[in-house]
């Protein structure tokens, strides 16, 4: 028997379900909070079953990790690191880092950004692993940018490792205390009063 050739409409309709899960528990962790949200939930909003999420994800925190990172390769389109070009100052190469570290709080939502955060909190092992990760991520990120400063003869401090992660441990702290959306100003006034005291001799 004749056997028609695969069409292509099952992977949009996976790729459908999967932004209309990813869509659902955003907007439950507004209505009902991280802690209370439910695979039960997320599979009655998004009009599927707890089958299909948990043959997927085991936890809920599995989803909203990859929810985060699917929004930060949307916000960004690769890996920040990447992205990262010598603006010809310090000042610019900063306000660069700290606009397109904003963009993935931007695009992620501080719904899932807090959730993360509060998972992070903890303290497990598998989340231990993954912030350690995304640390060491940053501090590579911070040296590839401090590297540009030092090649252009501007004089910057030595500073741990700890202080390398300043940056992003601002936007992070920024995005929980501040609720409106970080404008241009605002990260030119971390730049200018708090970063560049910091690194710049």
């Amino acid at each position: 028997m004749h056997q028609a050739p695969k069409s292509t409409n099952t992977r949009r309709r996976g790729d459908a379900l999967t932004e209309s899960i990813y869509n659902a528990t955003i907007e439950l962790i507004k209505k009902v909070g991280y802690t209370n949200l439910t695979f039960q939930q997320i599979a009655h909003a998004a009009k599927t079953s707890r089958t299909v999420l948990y043959r997927r994800w085991n936890t809920k925190f599995d989803l909203i990790h990859e929810i985060m990172e699917y929004k930060t390769k949307n916000a960004l389109g690769g890996e920040l690191i990447d992205k990262i070009e010598d603006t010809g100052s310090l000042r610019g190469d900063l306000l660069q880092l700290l606009t397109l570290y904003q963009s993935i709080y931007t695009e992620g939502g501080l719904e899932i950004m807090n959730a993360i955060l509060f998972e992070i909190g903890q303290d497990s092992e598998k989340l231990s692993k993954i912030e350690t990760n995304a640390r060491n991520k940053n501090i590579l990120v911070m040296r590839k940018l401090l590297g540009f400063a030092k090649n252009r003869g501007e004089k910057i401090k030595e500073v741990s490792d700890a202080t390398l992660t300043l940056p992003f441990d601002l936007i992070r702290v920024e995005n929980l205390l501040r609720r409106e959306t970080m404008d241009a100003k605002r990260l030119e006034l971390l730049v200018d009063e708090i970063l560049l005291p910091v690194f710049l001799a």
